[in-house]
């Protein structure tokens, strides 16, 4: 074999092995990948919505002390992502072939971002949640990747899945939500300042544009639900702020205040919440956690649900052909 041939052949192998890479990371009709740690840097410690919008509260309780700086969380977070190993790529891509397959046997119509990418992540910088997104890369935490079985990691990925999807589509965010009884307006709902502070940032929530109706004291309301803390920074992890509530909004979609404070219903005041988002899951903090919850049990054939009609209405807005 002459060198031009040897040059030649080289170039096609390494043209065919790049193109069976692609191939086996089609999903739907994106591709993804797994993020370097050089990669992973850079992305988490971009600004975006979620990170121009931390307040001091979300700031001390990731970095885990009092009057922290925003430059510091992301520097801790960048210091937190992580390399994958070939066993990790392994088990997601298996995740994602197997939604995948789920995905085209039902003829579910479904816009992802052109690009998915993964980051693995020690979760630190999110208070050790298993996994969360931004824009479209999905984090992925160390102790999931390590201690969650075949079929908790197939689940744990298509809920992350859907936060992209409704990130990347109003109009199925719109649909989706409809689903328990929650509207999807065109502006932000803008939360005053005494809120603001106090509101808890989930990444997975790109805006805070929905609000459901519901009954408290016998009149109907329109509310919006919010995760927030009732107390300081005082040393704990971020999970044991966490509080969730109703902020009723009036006729222009803002929040109703009374003697100059933002009003917070607890779920329970609202005597049909339950009836309305259903009871297919406790990750009650919000409609985002709640439909992404749904859409994995759709994805994954979850069984035995207390509110199976809320799946049939996930698939038929899953089946839609008109975004």
């Amino acid at each position: 074999m002459t060198l031009k041939h040897s040059l030649s052949f080289i170039f096609c192998l390494a043209f065919t092995t790049i193109a069976a890479w692609a191939q086996s990371n089609k999903f739907s009709n994106s591709i993804f990948r797994f993020a370097t740690r050089a990669e992973g840097q850079m992305l988490i410690t971009e600004l975006d919505d979620y990170t121009r919008n931390w307040n001091q509260f979300d700031i001390d309780v990731r970095l885990q002390k009092p009057q922290g700086r925003k430059s510091q969380l992301l520097q801790f977070a960048m210091e937190q992502t992580l390399n994958w190993s070939d066993t990790e790529k392994e088990r997601i891509s298996k995740a994602m072939k197997s939604l995948d397959a789920e995905i085209k046997k039902q003829s579910y119509n479904l816009d992802f971002p052109k690009e998915i990418i993964f980051v693995k992540t020690t979760q630190k910088e999110e208070g050790n949640a298993e996994a969360y997104t931004r824009v479209n890369w999905i984090a992925i935490g160390e102790h999931a990747l390590k201690e969650a079985s075949d079929a908790d990691l197939k689940y744990l990925v298509a809920h992350e899945l859907f936060h992209l999807l409704t990130r990347q589509n109003s109009n199925f965010k719109k649909d989706i939500y409809k689903v328990i009884g929650f509207t999807v307006i065109e502006k932000e709902i803008i939360f005053p300042s005494d809120l603001a502070e106090i509101r808890i940032s989930n990444p997975d929530i790109s805006r805070y544009d929905s609000y459901g109706t519901f009954t408290i004291g016998g009149q109907k309301q329109y509310c919006t639900m919010v995760i927030y803390t009732d107390r300081p920074y005082d040393g704990k992890t971020l999970f044991d702020y966490l509080k969730v509530g109703l902020v009723p909004l009036n006729g222009d979609f803002v929040p109703i205040q009374k003697a100059g404070k933002t009003i917070i219903y607890a779920l329970d005041e609202a005597e049909d919440f339950y009836t309305q988002v259903g009871k297919n899951t406790n990750y009650l903090i919000h409609p985002e956690e709640i439909m992404a919850d749904n859409f994995a049990f759709t994805l994954t054939g979850k069984k035995d649900l207390a509110n199976p009609e809320i799946i049939q209405n996930v698939q038929k807005v899953l089946k839609a052909k008109n975004r």
